[in-house]
């Protein structure tokens, strides 16, 4: 699901960290089924170069403890730290977006250049795009991405062996960013206001290259409304009271119709989940179900990722 604010709700212990992992994994094996393309340099496709898992219970959560790898960047969830991040995924973003322009045109000159005839103008033109590229590149190493059109590469192989300096054969692309919000539920980042500049930053995420965004609460309700309408899917988890069930479903209009209301949307997640169980060893058995319901792009109800119910 492309640019998807997805939101994952429950009490504690039903499995909602468990899930976003492998929902983070399910995102980075389908990220590497289509390559990037330095000739398309906006069009967000192959793997993340990017991912930041935030959240306040980093050093206590076993669950995040055990799904932590290299290719993960982890945050205390102070508010403060989350505005920094947010600023410098903005930064980062017109960095890039500027001298992306600048990449492309001198990888069509290489394409299919003659070094014999190339003016010490243009040479200087190209010397100085060069080091803005390096630069970029230092300051973001995860956007470092290899040259594979041959005609550049040879072209390069040249114009460096013209100046005496070591031959470099990457360029940068666009960043391609996941990130996933752990146990958030009282962050002062959800409030209702208009200046919040997280609610601005998931607005604005598809124009800063952010892919997909993914929210772990324990109540629905606590994620201000306009976090809750801009969501592209849910995954309901044990604990949740019937009364948040009755005011989200008003937020999601989608899935709503003459012979669905509010007492079918109950229905069908007390049974899946098993909320009312009294049986001890049914609450064991129901302890990890979950509803997904899926707002875009065609609003549908699953049980757990395969099940389709509506």
């Amino acid at each position: 699901m492309s640019f998807g604010l997805i939101g994952f709700y429950g009490k504690t212990n039903t499995g909602k960290t468990t899930a976003m992992f492998k929902l983070k994994d399910e995102y980075i094996k389908n990220s590497k089924k289509q390559s990037y393309d330095l000739d398309k340099p906006f069009v967000l496709a192959g793997d993340f170069t990017h991912i930041y898992f935030i959240s306040p219970s980093i050093s206590s959560d076993k669950t995040a403890q055990k799904n932590q790898d290299n290719n993960m960047i982890s945050i205390e969830g102070d508010k403060q730290q989350v505005l920094d991040l947010i600023q410098n995924i903005r930064q980062m973003k017109d960095d890039v977006q500027e001298l992306l322009q600048l990449q492309t045109q001198i990888r069509d000159f290489f394409k299919q250049c003659d070094l014999n005839n190339l003016d010490q103008q243009t040479a200087i033109l190209l010397i100085n795009i060069l080091k803005q590229i390096e630069q970029t590149k230092q300051k973001y190493p995860q956007l470092e991405f290899e040259e594979t059109n041959q005609d550049i590469r040879k072209n390069l192989k040249e114009f460096y062996k013209l100046l005496c300096l070591k031959l470099i054969t990457t360029f940068i692309r666009i960043p391609k960013i996941m990130m996933l919000f752990d146990d958030m539920s009282g962050s002062s980042l959800f409030t209702n206001s208009v200046e919040n500049e997280f609610y601005k930053f998931i607005v604005q995420r598809r124009h800063l290259h952010v892919f997909t965004v993914m929210i772990s609460a324990h109540s629905i309700t606590n994620l201000f409304y306009q976090f809750r309408v801009n969501q592209t899917a849910i995954v309901l988890f044990n604990g949740l009271k019937m009364e948040q069930m009755k005011e989200y479903f008003n937020t999601i209009q989608e899935v709503q119709s003459s012979n669905f209301g509010e007492k079918e949307f109950t229905e069908i997640y007390k049974r899946l989940v098993g909320f009312y169980e009294q049986d001890f060893d049914k609450k064991v058995q129901y302890r990890y179900n979950f509803l997904y319901i899926v707002i875009q792009p065609f609003p549908s109800l699953y049980e757990g990722f395969n099940n389709r119910l509506k």
